[in-house]
């Protein structure tokens, strides 16, 4: 297995992604001064990319192997087979072996290390510029999960993040050549028991240029799993005629330059006559490493943006939709500072600054959403502040989001200087980013 040049070993400056589901682990890593990601092979010259995530503890000692070792050992009788491990930590589960209890995000985090060391002839993780993990969806558990497995390993806090497939698959776009994703780009991922698409689209109506990427079931289009035996040919069939139609109606009326299609569904050759339709005027690919390379450009993007990444915004689920900035007052002429930018993941976006508060006790924020809805002005009014002269009291906000939609502000007093001391005494409000009619129409599913 190639990992790289070896003066080049340590990992100072190099970036992994690593994609992970309940049944498969892909590892991509970026080397200093590499054109591109690698993505790790179990076996030498071939592409095999997928890392059984699973855990098998051996009764004959207490050892625990995992991936394809561990899938061998518990079908051989020698140990229990440990799997689902990231919905079960998820889920705050345990999981007992053998009458013995485990917290099943520390089995996650064995198995994230154990799979780190097939990297150790290329770059030690911990040295990593960026540590990204990419899974289906994220959202608060997963981010206190995956900070938990990180810990666990001893990853750097402030070198790691996590973004989902969808953002993955931006990113990857956005780093290939530009003909392949011109209009809308399209991915297949036959990965679970039903089909997925994901379509990229851009609006070139706004600036920066926005990319949100929609994402479809289709039950129709299902499997067993795990797959105990090869579909037999009228079933082969079914599948291939419902694939087929569900391609018409998804791509009549637009223009798709790229379909990839990903996941181990797409083994074999039942989607024959579903193949013409993929191929209708557009590129297609198969391989199973899009989401841990979108990773790997991610966390590039996240420590060293480049041209792409400001000409281009995804706004995902879990994106911060708008600017967010503080209207101001400099040498008499009002001014804006920038707190919070657009397409940043809500649990990364926070921003602290210090400054002077006017006679009314109160500062604005501006809110520019990139949706191409209406700026707008929330006005906040800090009550119970010391008496002092105009213009004397600094205060100290802190900005943040507690999910997708909702933005979290702390102010403290800091006084100004000796002259009128520090109080301390803070303040704390909230509001949502989202439109009255948005708020409405939520209510009224309920």
């Amino acid at each position: 297995m190639f990992l790289g040049n070896p003066d080049r070993k340590g990992g100072a400056g190099a970036f992994i992604g690593y994609d992970i589901s309940d049944r498969y682990a892909q590892i991509s890593f970026w080397l200093p001064g590499a054109d591109k990601p690698e993505t790790l092979s179990q076996v030498m010259g071939e592409e095999e990319y997928m890392i059984p995530a699973v855990l098998c503890r051996r009764r004959d000692r207490d050892v625990w192997t995992y991936g394809r070792e561990a899938l061998k050992n518990a079908e051989a009788g020698e140990g229990v087979l440990v799997k689902n491990m990231l919905s079960r930590a998820l889920a705050g589960e345990s999981v007992e072996v053998e009458g013995e209890c485990f917290d099943a995000a520390v089995l996650l985090s064995l198995f994230v290390k154990r799979s780190l060391s097939l990297l150790s002839g290329a770059l030690v993780p911990e040295k990593a510029a960026m540590f990204l993990f990419t899974v289906d969806e994220v959202n608060k558990q997963t981010i206190e999960v995956l900070s938990r497995v990180a810990a666990l390993i001893s990853l750097p806090p402030d070198h790691v993040s996590c973004q989902s497939r969808g953002e993955s698959f931006f990113y990857y776009n956005i780093n290939q050549p530009e003909e392949l994703w011109r209009h809308q780009v399209m991915i297949c991922d036959f990965s679970g028991t039903a089909m997925k698409l994901l379509m990229f689209e851009m609006n070139h109506h706004t600036r920066p240029v926005t990319v949100i990427v929609r994402e479809d079931t289709y039950p129709e289009i299902a499997r067993r799993l795990p797959p105990e035996e090869e579909l037999v040919e009228s079933e082969k069939q079914r599948m291939d005629e419902r694939f087929a139609a569900v391609l018409e109606r998804v791509c009549s009326g637009k223009i798709i330059d790229t379909i990839y299609l990903i996941g181990d569904g797409f083994e074999g050759d039942w989607y024959t006559r579903s193949l013409p339709v993929l191929c209708r005027g557009r590129r297609v690919f198969q391989g199973n490493n899009l989401y841990s390379k979108g990773a790997c450009y991610g966390a590039r993007a996240k420590q060293q943006p480049g041209e792409n990444g400001q000409n281009y915004v995804y706004l995902g689920k879990d994106m911060l939709k708008a600017n967010i900035g503080l209207e101001a007052s400099f040498r008499g002429q009002d001014s804006y500072f920038a707190l919070l930018d657009a397409g940043v993941n809500w649990y990364d976006a926070r921003r602290e600054c210090d400054f002077l508060l006017n006679e009314d006790h109160s500062f604005s924020l501006r809110i520019t959403p990139l949706t191409g809805r209406e700026v707008k002005e929330v006005a906040v009014t800090l009550d119970g502040v010391p008496e002092r002269p105009a213009r004397t009291t600094r205060i100290h906000l802190t900005v943040f989001l507690s999910d997708a939609d909702t933005v979290q502000l702390k102010m403290e007093d800091m006084g100004f200087g000796e002259m009128f001391p520090a109080s301390h005494k803070i303040w704390e409000e909230a509001f949502s980013l989202k439109e009255e009619n948005d708020q409405k129409k939520e209510g009224d599913r309920v």
